[in-house]
């Protein structure tokens, strides 16, 4: 950190980095040089045949480079381990050798093109077998290197790389300029000069994302979305000078610097902090949800279960598969192709199915929800577009519902749909600006409505069997990440015909909703979260924050990169603090990252440059009620189900709960649709033998899960 800059450009790699490529190359050329020099020293060369001759001098020539390229190799390794991950200053010679090895590289190529030539013109015919082979082996091998090399220049190579070192030039100045009483030049030839260059940095990420996003269709829909998702992404790292290997030291750092800090909190005597179950602090005033005795926390949980299975349902074929080993057989009984005699035995009844594959596979995986109760699904259609998301109709007769799960993200066009994250007012009638919601999914919900009121759908689910009572049925709205975002706002467009709509959103994203609409949602929507999962603490106003935070990190830390990524990989040879001098020093530094965190989060200011202040968003949180399902891994003395089988628990949280990224190896998991199935199951009581009570918090608990 920050990216090196070569040839006027600056590209995704810091300077920092070449420690490991440097290192490689160094190990590779010296088992050539003593391949080679073994060579020269044990087989003879008549110099006299002049196929010979110039064996030896390929030879001997690429000997010469080989130690010249290990010594720029080696120039490159100890430069690169000088200084910690933000003092460049000692790194700032790298440049220059980059030159000069790039320069003996292209010697090294003109020279590896004449063995080529020898081997087209002499292989055959010379009479010196080692050699020959070892010349071979020589230009195949090092070529194959120096292949490796361009590609790994161009996994390097930063699109934005020229326009970021222009905005940076120009910013410097500016500021060079600004310090002078002698500036002459009006403000708007400044702020046109200022607006050009940015321009020219968001251009560059609009052409990212359209290499990226190139399977989808050039329509205008999509390309505003390139333009507001490119302006974003300028936005946030145009000053904010990373690579990929500074965020995954960020990581490193930032979990441990959590960890301790969690750490301290708990032993803190004058807190009433227990301990911290998936990052949630548990105190005197925790709310688990009561699932032993009949009442409205089991009925509700209850009721979150059986919804779980329409949200997860609605992905189709691909999530079917992943939850059933036996999924491709009971799948292939459902189809509808032509060429399978299974088809015959559908059911006449088929509802309407939009932009299914030819076989019809989702809607056969989507047909096994019938399975689970009496229910009948009415629709369902899997069209998907950027800000127009797959969703289904179905009637519940067991609860009398009337069912829409709505498909979170499964294709790069969702994608598209989740990273157009800027706040927009919702479409209500009166409007109400201060109720703000996630874009993209504003528009899904919006998309949706359209099609209930042009196919009609809610009146055709009412109007299906009113011998069952179907008039009478309540509709309730469900969806998992996308989806549950989705769900959530046309809930809230929904509920001005429909009063007594309920919804239930499973992993919703964090920076969905502004502070008014989640209070009005409280009234009708449960959300669930699972464990650590990182998507419902993740928001622009949250990106914001973990970047503040992984600057932070990476600002405290003073060893090098490839030290602290060791570290995290192999422990042995990383420094622990044993003595108690050591330890109070350890309590020393964990206060002051907690000061320094919240001093830089309040302050918005990048650490390095306190002239550039960071962007800022409003915060968008979760919506409705939450229920977040906890682990814990019980410790020695306590009572559990198996060794390595954590206990799951639910407990009610604040929305505002969740407005900081915890960095785990399971954030990830946490959020895929049947870890959240699984884990709303392993909570419901009767997983739970009756000589096996569930944990009681005491003091003396300590697990950081």
């Amino acid at each position: 950190m920050p990216g090196i800059v070569v040839f006027r450009r600056r590209w995704s790699v810091g300077s920092d980095d070449l420690v490991v490529p440097g290192a490689f190359l160094f190990t590779v050329h010296l088992i050539w040089t003593i391949i080679l020099s073994c060579a020269l020293g044990l087989i003879h060369f008549d110099r006299s045949k002049q196929c010979v001759l110039l064996i030896w001098y390929l030879i001997l020539g690429y000997l010469g480079l080989l130690l010249l390229s290990m010594a720029f190799e080696m120039c490159i390794c100890i430069v690169a381990m000088r200084g910690s991950i933000l003092d460049i200053t000692k790194r700032s010679s790298m440049q220059y050798i980059l030159y000069l090895r790039l320069t003996v590289m292209f010697i090294e190529a003109g020279w590896l093109s004449a063995g080529v030539a020898w081997l087209v013109n002499y292989y055959l015919d010379c009479e010196i077998e080692k050699a020959k082979e070892t010349v071979l082996g020589m230009v195949v091998f090092n070529w194959c290197i120096l292949l490796s090399v361009l590609v790994t220049v161009w996994c390097t190579y930063d699109t934005a790389g020229r326009s970021w070192v222009k905005m940076k030039k120009y910013q410097r100045s500016m500021r060079e300029s600004e310090g002078k009483y002698h500036y002459k030049r009006s403000g708007s030839t400044r702020n046109w000069r200022q607006r050009k260059v940015l321009r020219a940095y968001q251009d560059s990420w609009h052409n990212r994302c359209r290499f990226l996003f190139c399977c989808s269709s050039g329509a205008e829909r999509n390309s505003n979305s390139f333009t507001d998702i490119a302006r974003l992404l300028a936005d946030y790292f145009r000053d904010l000078d990373v690579v990929p290997s500074d965020v995954v030291v960020g990581l490193v750092l930032l979990r441990k610097f959590q960890i301790i800090e969690r750490k301290a909190i708990v032993e803190q005597r004058k807190n009433d902090t227990y301990e911290y179950l998936s990052g949630a602090p548990i105190t005197p005033r925790t709310q688990f949800l009561s699932l032993h005795d009949a009442g409205e926390d089991l009925n509700e949980f209850q009721a979150i279960i059986h919804y779980a299975y329409f949200a997860v349902r609605a992905y189709g074929w691909p999530i079917y598969l992943m939850t059933n080993k036996l999924g491709v057989c009971q799948l292939c009984a459902g189809l509808n192709c032509c060429c399978l005699p299974c088809s015959k035995n559908r059911p006449s009844d088929v509802p309407e199915i939009v932009d299914d594959n030819c076989c019809q596979c989702n809607y056969a995986a989507l047909h096994k929800l019938t399975d689970l109760g009496d229910i009948e699904i009415i629709y369902a259609t899997y069209h998907v577009d950027v800000g127009q998301t797959p969703f289904f109709v179905a009637l519940d007769y067991d609860r009398k519902k009337i069912v829409i799960s709505i498909r979170g993200t499964l294709s790069m066009k969702d994608i598209l749909t989740d990273l157009n994250a800027e706040g927009e007012t919702l479409p209500l009638s009166p409007p109400k600006e201060d109720w703000l919601g996630h874009k993209g999914m504003v528009q899904a919900a919006a998309y949706i409505l359209e099609k209930l009121d042009e196919k009609q759908l809610v009146e055709k689910a009412q109007n299906h069997k009113p011998e069952r009572g179907t008039p009478e049925f309540e509709i309730v709205i469900v969806g998992h990440s996308l989806g549950a975002g989705t769900a959530s706002i046309l809930g809230i467009l929904l509920r001005q015909r429909h009063p007594s709509l309920l919804c239930y959103c499973y992993s919703p994203p964090g920076g969905l909703l502004s502070a008014p609409a989640v209070e009005y949602t409280k009234e009708f929507t449960v959300s669930v979260v699972v464990g650590k999962d990182v998507v419902p603490r993740i928001g622009l106003h949250q990106m914001e924050t973990l970047r503040t935070d992984l600057i932070n990190a990476i600002k405290r830390s003073v060893d090098p990169k490839w030290k602290t990524i060791a570290c995290s990989i192999v422990c042995c040879g990383c420094s622990q603090p044993t003595s108690a001098v050591e330890m109070s020093t350890g309590e020393r530094e964990v206060c002051e990252y907690m000061r320094s965190k919240e001093h830089a989060r309040c302050v918005g200011i990048h650490p390095s440059d306190s002239s550039i202040a960071l962007t800022s968003h409003q915060p968008l949180y979760p919506p409705g009620r939450i229920v977040h399902v906890v682990r814990q891994h019980p410790t020695t003395g306590q009572q559990a189900l198996s060794k390595n089988e954590p206990v799951y628990q639910a407990l009610w949280a604040a929305n505002t709960d969740f407005d900081e990224v915890l960095i785990s190896p399971v954030m990830i998991q946490d959020h895929m649709p049947d870890r959240v199935l699984d884990a709303l199951n392993k909570v419901r009581p009767r997983h739970y033998p009756e000589t096996i009570p569930l944990p009681v918090y005491t003091v003396e608990s300590h697990g950081l899960q």
